[in-house]
């Protein structure tokens, strides 16, 4: 089974190399970093992982289209290639919702910031850029007359679009060598819906794309210890209180109603209230966690509801993730 590794940017560069190193040995396709704009930036953890690794792929998951000028971005990645021998992924996004636009990019209404038109234009300057020859582009949002690279790109990149809009993901699969469906959390029903996005631009554009999601993934001998993991970290009770739709766990036996006195906790500030009110169906549904056996049987459904690519994000023990669920173990 294909598996992918992803990481936040809060580990440090030291420890992103060891992990990258221990999943080149172990089998792994790839391995995925995040990018925000107040941790420490992906061009960085890249550039040490393709130094410390031999075979496994290295992607970006993902960049913003906003603080790197399309441009600049084609030439670091042409680099980066260079670099690791043809092993880096191109991963790009819009942009991280909450940070942006603190720094005086808006992200909403979409009518006029025009997200798919942004996107549109970043990858068609990467690409041209990628291809050699003098680029004259007038976007809406990008420009470039006359610049040409200046060193040959060796080995072809991989783009990967990042999106949880429907028109997006289904636009993405008509310019892109891939789509990511999640950041994180999602469920398998869920994830499949948004398959179906891009199976449609898939269909418009006459061939498939590799269909990448992040999976939160916390694995250990004792399900109980690896679900607590999950319950403490940060990002799943934000995203329980502020993000995820009631609706969406519905079918899994959690109600709106279930939820009320997580969101009242988390509203109050009392942040360790809200995680001792975590459903479990929630960690279950939202999750890869347990033990190894189910943790793989919770891959499947994934896979199962078209995901090509399964980028698991392990918390908790992350070694002992990492190594039970490596495809060569």
């Amino acid at each position: 089974m294909k598996l992918a590794l992803g990481f936040n940017p809060i580990i440090s560069v030291r420890d992103a190399v060891a992990e990258a190193s221990r999943a080149d040995s172990l089998g792994y396709d790839s391995v995925w970093m995040h990018e925000s704009l107040y941790q420490r930036d992906v061009v960085t953890y890249i550039s040490a992982m393709a130094s410390g690794t031999t075979r496994v792929k290295l992607g970006s998951g993902v960049i913003n289209t906003f603080t790197r000028h399309p441009v600049t971005t084609a030439t670091t990645f042409a680099t980066l290639s260079e670099l690791s021998g043809g092993r880096v992924t191109l991963g790009l996004g819009l942009g991280s919702f909450p940070t942006v636009p603190l720094i005086g990019h808006r992200i909403f209404p979409v009518g006029e910031t025009k997200p798919i038109r942004r996107i549109r234009e970043y990858v068609e300057v990467v690409k041209k850029t990628w291809e050699g020859e003098r680029v004259e582009f007038d976007g809406d949002f990008f420009q470039v007359h006359g610049l040409a690279l200046g060193f040959e790109v060796a080995h072809a990149i991989p783009i990967f679009v990042a999106s949880l809009s429907p028109r997006t993901q289904a636009f993405a699969a008509t310019v892109a060598d891939g789509v990511i469906l999640s950041p994180a959390l999602g469920t398998a029903r869920g994830t499949e819906a948004m398959v179906e996005n891009v199976k449609r631009g898939e269909a418009k554009r006459g061939r498939g794309v590799e269909r990448a999601s992040y999976l939160l993934t916390s694995v250990g001998r004792d399900p109980a210890r690896a679900a607590q993991a999950v319950k403490d970290y940060y990002f799943f009770a934000y995203q329980l209180s502020e993000v995820i739709q009631p609706e969406t766990l519905s079918s899994y036996g959690v109600t709106e109603e279930d939820l009320r006195p997580l969101k009242e906790a988390w509203r109050r500030g009392d942040e360790a209230g809200a995680r001792r009110l975590i459903p479990e169906e929630a960690v279950e549904a939202l999750t890869v966690t347990g033990t190894p056996d189910h943790a793989i049987e919770r891959i499947k459904e994934y896979r199962k509801a078209g995901v090509t690519l399964p980028i698991l994000m392990p918390i908790g023990d992350v070694s002992y993730a990492v190594n039970e669920l490596a495809p060569e173990a």
